[in-house]
């Protein structure tokens, strides 16, 4: 590993032995040195590739204000949410956690409350991102001696969300977010009581929503074999299931601009009859 240019004294632009430009981050690992000086790999404490889709200033500019014990606790958090929720996280989340957290921090300390209008919505959608959430801000509480808002969990949870995707800004999700709660709005109106959102149904419901969504807004058409019979069939066996998804693809062509085709009627028939039949009343 051959540096190349500071970020910070703990931060650092590097080149690998492949040639590839790495961010290494490390106690003094950007102090006194010059292009070209070999970094001892004693000195680093991690390393993060600069990908496609994240620019050299992009990374400067979220790294080289950013504390090192920031860093630290954020690489922490995120290994332990990889744990919880089971899922791969977009490398990226290093950069935008941080920059969130560092600025959850000083929002703190001077006294600003920010309060996240989704929050309960995010907790109930995102039930295992959640849990990620409250992690770190017991995490970061514990680290730095704060006592962030225990709504700040919510707002954790959106980068686990948004890091599951391989491209996507934090506002499409938020966006997502918004629209998922639309949907479940319209089906518990139309059933005329609550999901049971502890239902392994509930999640892959979610789970399928936000594909749903992500495909609409970048206008990918889903297509399969026989589309048509099966639209038939399924209309005809799940009456309720089928008006409920008339509702939501009239409210959401009307709102959204979304083109909803008789492939998505299907697999949302599928999806509604499944978490409507095996739901309790609230």
């Amino acid at each position: 590993m051959r540096f190349k240019k500071s970020l910070n004294n703990n931060i650092a632009l590097a080149e690998d032995a492949e040639g590839c430009e790495v961010i290494v981050i490390g106690t003094g690992v950007g102090f006194k040195k010059v292009k070209g000086q070999p970094i001892e790999q004693s000195q680093i404490q991690k390393t993060f590739r600069i990908g496609s889709n994240d620019k050299y200033q992009r990374v400067e500019q979220f790294l080289s204000d950013i504390p090192l014990q920031v860093i630290d606790i954020t690489d922490q958090i995120i290994e332990e949410g990889r744990e919880i929720i089971g899922k791969k996280l977009n490398d990226s989340i290093l950069l935008t956690l941080a920059d969130h957290i560092h600025f959850a921090l000083d929002r703190f300390r001077k006294g600003v409350d920010m309060q996240n209008p989704l929050h309960w919505d995010i907790r109930h959608l995102y039930p295992a991102e959640f849990r990620a959430g409250e992690f770190a801000v017991r995490k970061i509480n514990e680290a730095f001696l704060v006592a962030l808002p225990a709504g700040e969990a919510s707002s954790i949870a959106l980068h686990f969300v948004n890091s599951q995707f391989d491209s996507g800004s934090m506002n499409q999700t938020i966006k997502i977010t918004q629209m998922i709660n639309d949907i479940l709005g319209i089906m518990t109106d139309h059933f005329g009581r609550t999901l049971n959102q502890e239902s392994a149904d509930f999640s892959r419901f979610i789970t399928h929503l936000r594909y749903f969504i992500v495909r609409q807004m970048n206008r990918e058409v889903l297509s399969f074999k026989d589309q048509q019979f099966l639209y038939d069939v399924l209309s005809d066996r799940y009456p309720d299931s089928f008006q409920c998804a008339l509702k939501i693809k009239e409210t959401m062509e009307q709102q959204r601009g979304f083109v909803i085709t008789p492939d998505e009627m299907v697999y949302l028939m599928i999806h509604i009859e499944r978490v409507t039949s095996r739901t309790d009343t609230g």
